[in-house]
């Protein structure tokens, strides 16, 4: 068991930590950075200073925060889309630049 400040062996990495970090990491891609990257955009957007950038340029300066979450770009993208129309009332309607636009 992973305990104290002694090494841990190769079976208790494989075993335990391993699936730790896979978990962890499917969280951020299904909860955490699709909601983050929609607040960022959305918040851009209302504040007009939505810079001249692609949808994948903003996503790398986003997933920057997060350190490493740069992978998921599709399974991200299409839940913050989702995010985006219902919470904040915004679509995409160009990606290079972005450009936003409320829904109607």
């Amino acid at each position: 068991m992973i305990k104290g400040k002694e090494d841990i062996t190769d079976e208790e990495y494989e075993e335990k930590l391993i699936p730790l970090n896979i978990n962890f990491k499917n969280y951020m891609i299904k909860f955490i950075i699709p909601e983050a990257f929609a607040f960022q955009l959305a918040n851009s957007y209302h504040r007009d200073c939505l810079c001249d950038a692609t949808f994948e340029q903003h996503f790398h300066s986003m997933c920057d925060v997060f350190n490493g979450f740069h992978d998921s770009i599709i399974d991200i993208s299409s839940k913050t889309f989702d995010i985006l129309k219902i919470k904040y009332n915004l679509v995409i309607i160009d990606d290079s630049p972005v450009k936003l636009e409320k829904w109607q």
